[in-house]
């Protein structure tokens, strides 16, 4: 009976163990995040819509086929207006049909089929990477929502620790009330900071629920309040720039380069071959009254020789998109650069204040230890003391909210600049 007990003992304590281990991270996020976004499932039915275009338009290379048919009564026909010496010439009939099969089959038209499937190619190329873009507007969300619990957990940890330092400081009193050497309410102003520092404790592990909530919806997973949320190591680099909205931009060129690509073979011949075979009465002879058979081959040539530079205009038309785009680029790196410059700034500056913040701690805690002896020998009084406590929370908390702050920044420039 020892022996089950122990080991459902154990059970129970490697489970928690396990689920106080589960850790996430930031880059876990994005992946997560990537997999889960909607816009995704979009990605597939581009690639099966490309593929259904490019085999529409292979298509044009293939042989054309058309089966016809008519039937006409005319109120008049070809007659000749005289007659022959021994010959009667038959009128053609006014009721007249035909039926017929045609088949043709392109042989040049300067690549244009080629032209069209590169134009679909790169159209749908740039639709993916606007998917890229979307998703990477993303980033920035999981930034906030992943570092604002990184600040709720340093935080809590810092409420904790003064928690059980406190609670150690009325245990120390509450002896010496026992032995009649300090009053019997000498506790109190350290039970209600206990007090206060519990409720802070529970509104913010309640504000930590519901940003992991938020951050498994968008992440698609379900984050265990045991979570443990790692403090990402991010390195300021000088890569070169890779966001998606760059490669967007090229894509869109490169759109309109094939574009004008194809205009500009618009005018070149275009040749086929062509057959048709029939039935018909009359036939290809239109003085023969009966049911005759007939086929006709042939090659057919298209050229717009001269369409008043009207190709020419629509090409430059065309080009100057591609310097709308580069303004858009100019512009997107522009304001790239001021948020870039922003986060630096930020990131300078929450060092700085760091620095200061050690030095405030370590002169706290020095004032924090001297209130201690002093309330020790009754100098002070416990509302003196916690008082001093006080400021060195503050100070304590003010450390990891900037600890955090400069990972934040961090993180943000990384996404600004980076994929």
């Amino acid at each position: 009976m020892f022996t089950k007990t122990s080991l459902l003992i154990s059970l129970v304590l490697l489970t928690i163990s396990i689920q106080a281990q589960e850790t996430l991270t930031l880059d876990a996020c994005y992946s997560l995040a990537e997999a889960n976004y909607p816009l995704q499932a979009k990605k597939e039915l581009l690639n099966t819509q490309l593929e259904l275009e490019q085999e529409v338009s292979d298509t044009q290379k293939l042989p054309k086929f058309e089966l016809g048919a008519q039937a006409t009564y005319q109120s008049d026909v070809v007659s000749l207006p005289f007659s022959l010496p021994n010959m009667e010439i038959e009128s053609p009939n006014q009721e007249q049909w035909k039926a017929t099969f045609t088949a043709s089959q392109l042989i040049y038209n300067g690549g244009l089929v080629n032209l069209q499937k590169n134009i679909q190619k790169a159209e749908s190329e740039t639709k993916h990477q606007e998917i890229e873009v979307q998703f990477h507007q993303l980033k920035n969300q999981i930034n906030q929502l992943y570092f604002s619990v990184l600040l709720i957990d340093q935080t809590e940890e810092v409420l904790q620790k003064n928690i059980v330092q406190l609670q150690e400081k009325i245990k120390e009193i509450q002896s010496r009330i026992k032995h009649g050497v300090a009053p019997e309410n000498a506790t109190q102003s350290l039970e209600v900071k206990v007090l206060e520092l519990q409720q802070k404790t529970t509104e913010i592990n309640a504000t930590r629920q519901q940003l992991i909530d938020k951050l498994g919806l968008v992440i698609g997973k379900d984050i265990s309040s045991n979570t443990q949320f790692n403090v990402p190591e991010v390195f300021i680099t000088t890569n070169q720039n890779t966001r998606p909205e760059l490669a967007l931009f090229d894509l869109q060129k490169e759109v309109i380069t094939q574009n004008s690509n194809l205009l500009s073979k618009k005018n070149y011949p275009k040749i086929s071959a062509f057959g048709t075979g029939g039935v018909g009465n009359p036939g290809l002879n239109m003085l023969d009254n009966s049911t005759q058979e007939f086929y006709i081959l042939g090659a057919k040539l298209q050229w717009n020789v001269f369409d008043w530079s009207a190709n020419k205009k629509q090409r430059q038309a065309i080009a100057i998109n591609k310097d709308i785009i580069d303004n858009q680029r100019d512009v997107f790196e522009w304001r790239q650069t001021i948020s870039a410059n922003a986060y630096v700034s930020e990131i300078e500056k929450y060092q700085t204040l760091l620095k200061s913040d050690n030095k405030l701690i370590a002169l706290h805690k020095k004032i924090v230890a001297t209130a201690s002896k002093q309330l020790k020998h009754d100098i002070i009084t416990t509302a003196d003391y916690t008082a001093e406590v006080n400021k060195l929370l503050t100070a304590e908390i003010n450390q990891k909210e900037h600890e955090i702050q400069i990972a934040l920044a961090k993180a943000n420039y990384q996404v600004t600049m980076f994929n």
